[in-house]
């Protein structure tokens, strides 16, 4: 689950919680605190508690198969991680984005009486093999209205099939970032009008930005480099109000440095960071090579942090 860390509290994934606990605490302007809630278990009561006290956040990992049905539960943005246990879950009216992570295949939402489709964001949990055939959405027929989408898969592995997108026919604004295939489909979605492509090792088949009339915003980052000189020049034709082409990538990019902690820095320091730790990684002595390193990332200009570590 994106984001997630350490346990607060270690709990039972059977065990029976009393979520009103929680009744008593506020941040000092009076809203209800924690704001942001994350439980792993089969426990159920957080539902009919959240009926009476708003969660701003909530993520939820199930541990057994279940059919839930969340339509009166006030949790404005609602992630659930799903690694071995199949969800049916009709999801909160209140909610503005639901999150969906891991096996998404054990996924079944619908949309409560009088819901609005929310946000949706999904974060597929992906096979090593770049061979493997592409991952689709799951069906989510009770989604198809649907206006906001956001699908997170990782460069180099399975890719992402775009065609999947087609059932929410409404789309406005898609967002898009690792290994992706069939982009063509994306022609398909008529309503477009922001893109965003991020982390594309691959843009093969993506159509031409005039293939959507209504588009005014575009943002490409991390992309493959001759997509993005090619995207680059459409650029100078189309005049979008709001359109960026940055970081473009050569293939070995992304197959050495994607994924370093430094892969965002500006592209000089980027540069000089990932420089020090190709030497330290080759260091015959791995304490020669730490302490270099080290050397190397203190002495690196525009680093706004406070210089804690230091060599002995």
């Amino acid at each position: 689950m994106p984001g997630e860390s350490k346990p607060d509290v270690v709990v039972g994934p059977d065990d029976v919680l009393d979520w009103s606990t929680f009744d008593g605490f506020t941040v000092p302007a009076g809203y209800p605190w924690p704001r942001v809630l994350g439980y792993r278990g089969s426990d159920l009561g957080f539902l009919a508690w959240s009926r009476r006290r708003t969660i701003e956040q909530f993520a939820w990992t199930p541990t057994v198969p279940m059919t839930v049905d969340a339509g009166a539960a006030d949790i404005h943005h609602l992630t659930v991680s799903l690694r071995s246990a199949a969800l049916t879950i009709v999801l909160p009216a209140t909610t503005s984005a639901f999150t969906a992570c891991g096996d998404l295949a054990l996924l079944h939402a619908e949309l409560a009486a009088g819901g609005v489709c929310p946000h949706l964001y999904f974060y597929p949990a992906t096979r090593a093999s770049r061979d493997a055939e592409p991952l689709k959405l799951p069906p989510l027929p009770s989604l198809a209205e649907a206006t906001s989408i956001y699908v997170g898969a990782k460069p180099l592995r399975q890719a992402f099939d775009c065609a999947s997108l087609l059932q929410f026919p409404h789309l406005t604004q898609v967002r898009l970032f690792g290994q992706l295939t069939n982009l063509d489909a994306l022609a398909e979605l008529s309503h477009v009008q922001r893109l965003q492509l991020g982390d594309c090792p691959d843009l093969t088949g993506l159509p031409p930005l005039t293939t959507w009339p209504g588009l005014h915003d575009f943002d490409a980052s991390n992309i493959a480099q001759e997509a993005g000189r090619d995207l680059r020049q459409q650029l100078k034709g189309v005049r979008l109000p709001h359109a960026s082409v940055t970081r473009l990538r050569t293939a070995e990019w992304f197959e050495r440095d994607y994924g370093l902690p430094f892969s965002e820095w500006p592209t000089a320091t980027a540069r000089r960071a990932t420089k020090a730790f190709r030497a330290a990684e080759a260091a015959d002595d791995p304490e020669t090579g730490i302490r270099a390193f080290i050397r190397a990332i203190n002495d690196l200009p525009g680093i706004a942090t406070p210089r804690i570590v230091r060599i002995m």
